[in-house]
C-alpha cells in the first residue's frame, strides 16, 4: 500500500511540475519582446533630396504706354498665355483724341507767343542800335567841343604871355602894369588847364555812355524755353498719334505668359509698366528651398527630376543650375533648375527629386536597427542561451561604426557584423542588453 501511495504522490508531483513549466513558458512568452530581424547585406547607399517649389519666369518683359491714358478694356488675365500681336489692353479713344487736340492747341499758342517775342526783341534791337549811334555821336561831339575850348584857352594864354614879354622890352617899365600883365598870364594858364580837364571829363562821360549802350543786356532765353517746350509737346503728340494709328490697342510683343497686371479698367496709365510678360522663348526656372544640411548632395550639374502631381507630368534629365543661401533664412538653400521652353507652366508647383549614389558597402542594415547613446552607435543581435526553461533567445548589444547613412539604410564598417547574424530591426517593446526576445513568425 505504501508503495502505491508513493507512486501516486510522485505522479501528482510530476504532473504539477509539468503544469508549472507550461505556465512558466506561457508567462515568459507573454512578457518577452516580439522582434523582427534582418541580416546585414550588400548595397549602394542612395541619398535622396526632395523639395517642393514653383516654376518661375527666366526673363520678364514690361509692357508700358504713354502716361495719362485711360484704360478702356483689359483683354487678358494673370497666368494667361499670349502670342505676338494678341490684344492686351485697349486705350479710351475719345480721351486720346481730346489729348491730341489739346496738344495741337498748345503748339499753336506757343507759336504765337514766339512770334510776339521775336517782334518785341526786334524793336528792342532797333532801340539799342539807335542808343549806340547817339552815344557815338556824343563822343565825337564831346571831343570836338573840348578841342575847341582847349584851343581858345591856349590862344588866350599865348596872347597874355606875348603882351607881358612885349611890355618888358619897352624902355620904361612900371611895376604896377607888369603885375597886371603877369596876373593875366596866370589867369590864361589856369583857363587852359581847366579847358583840358573839361575836355577829358566830357570825353570820359561820353565814352561811358557809349560803353553802357554797347553793354549786352541780360540774355532773354524766353524764346529758347518756348522752343524746348514746343519740342516736348511735339514728342508727346507723336506718341499720341502713334497710339491713335494702332486704334488704341496695346498688343503682346512676344510669346509669353501674363505674370502681373498693374492697372484696372478706368484708371489712367502712369510711368510704371501696365503689365509684365514672361518670355516663354527664354524658358523658365524651378526654384525651391532646401535645408542647408543637404548642401553636399546639391551640387551644380547634379541630375534632377521634377514632378507635377496635379498634372501627372514628370520631367527628367534636368540639372541643378544654381545653389545659393536663401536671402531671408541662412539655414535654407535656394536651388534653381533651368527648364526648356514649354515644359512646365509658369506658376505651377512641382516636386524636385535629387539622388546621389555612393559606393557599394558590404555591411548595410535598415536605419531602424541602428541605435545611438553617448555618441556611440550600436545594434542588438539575437543570441541563444540555455536557461532552466530550456534554450532562450536574448538581445546582445554590438557596438558598430557608421560609414554612411541615409533616411533608410546605414552602412557599417566591415567586421562589425557578419552576414549570418540576425540584427533586431523592430521590437514590440523596449529591449536592453540581455533582454529575452522571441522571433515574430513570418
Amino acid at each position: 500500500m505504501k508503495g502505491k501511495k508513493m507512486l501516486r504522490s510522485l505522479a501528482i508531483f510530476l504532473v504539477f511540475m509539468l503544469v508549472c513549466t507550461m505556465l512558466s513558458r506561457a508567462s515568459s512568452t507573454l512578457t518577452t519582446a516580439l522582434v523582427q530581424t534582418v541580416s546585414p547585406g550588400k548595397m549602394v547607399i542612395v541619398h535622396k533630396v526632395t523639395a517642393v517649389g514653383k516654376i518661375q519666369e527666366e526673363r520678364e518683359l514690361a509692357v508700358s504706354a504713354q502716361a495719362g491714358q485711360k484704360i478702356a478694356q483689359i483683354s487678358v488675365r494673370e497666368g494667361e498665355r499670349v502670342a505676338p500681336g494678341d490684344l492686351l489692353l485697349q486705350i479710351d479713344m475719345d480721351m486720346l483724341r481730346e489729348q491730341i487736340a489739346s496738344r495741337r492747341q498748345e503748339l499753336k499758342k506757343i507759336g504765337l507767343e514766339r512770334a510776339g517775342l521775336a517782334a518785341s526783341m526786334g524793336i528792342e534791337d532797333q532801340k539799342k542800335g539807335l542808343a549806340i549811334r547817339r552815344a557815338q555821336e556824343d563822343c565825337a561831339q564831346a571831343a570836338a567841343q573840348g578841342d575847341r575850348a582847349v584851343a581858345r584857352a591856349a590862344e588866350e594864354w599865348d596872347r597874355a604871355v606875348a603882351e607881358l614879354n612885349g611890355y618888358r622890352q619897352t624902355a620904361e617899365i612900371l611895376d604896377e602894369q607888369e603885375d597886371v600883365l603877369a596876373g593875366a598870364v596866370d589867369t590864361a594858364q589856369k583857363a587852359y588847364e581847366d579847358a583840358l580837364a573839361a575836355r577829358e571829363e566830357g570825353i570820359r562821360s561820353a565814352d561811358r555812355a557809349l560803353e553802357d549802350a554797347l553793354l549786352e543786356g541780360t540774355p532773354d532765353s524766353t524764346i529758347q524755353l518756348k522752343e524746348i517746350e514746343a519740342k516736348s509737346i511735339r514728342r508727346q503728340l507723336d506718341k499720341l498719334k502713334k497710339i491713335q494709328r494702332t486704334g488704341g490697342e496695346i498688343c503682346a510683343p512676344i510669346k509669353g505668359t501674363v505674370t502681373r497686371i498693374q492697372v484696372s479698367v478706368g484708371e489712367l496709365t502712369a510711368e510704371t509698366p501696365l503689365l509684365f510678360l514672361a518670355d516663354l522663348d527664354a524658358g523658365c526656372r524651378f526654384t525651391a528651398q532646401v535645408e542647408k544640411s543637404q548642401e553636399e548632395y546639391l551640387v551644380q550639374g547634379t541630375p534632377v527630376t521634377l514632378t507635377n502631381g496635379q498634372k501627372k507630368q514628370t520631367v527628367r534629365d534636368l540639372k541643378i543650375d544654381l545653389v545659393r543661401v536663401n536671402g531671408e533664412d541662412p539655414a535654407l538653400l535656394d536651388v534653381c533648375v533651368r527648364l526648356p521652353a514649354d515644359v512646365l507652366e509658369i506658376g505651377d508647383s512641382a516636386e524636385m527629386t535629387v539622388e546621389q549614389r555612393s559606393g557599394t558597402y558590404d555591411t548595410c542594415i535598415p536605419i531602424q536597427a541602428l541605435h545611438q547613446a553617448n555618441g556611440m552607435y550600436f545594434v542588438y543581435v539575437i543570441q541563444k542561451e540555455e536557461t532552466i526553461l530550456g534554450e532562450q533567445l536574448t538581445a546582445r548589444r554590438v557596438d558598430v561604426t557608421v560609414q554612411e547613412q541615409n533616411e533608410i539604410y546605414a552602412a557599417l564598417d566591415d567586421g562589425c557584423l557578419s552576414n549570418s547574424q540576425k540584427v533586431i530591426r523592430d521590437a514590440s517593446k523596449t529591449i536592453d542588453e540581455g533582454s529575452p526576445v522571441r522571433l515574430e513568425e513570418p
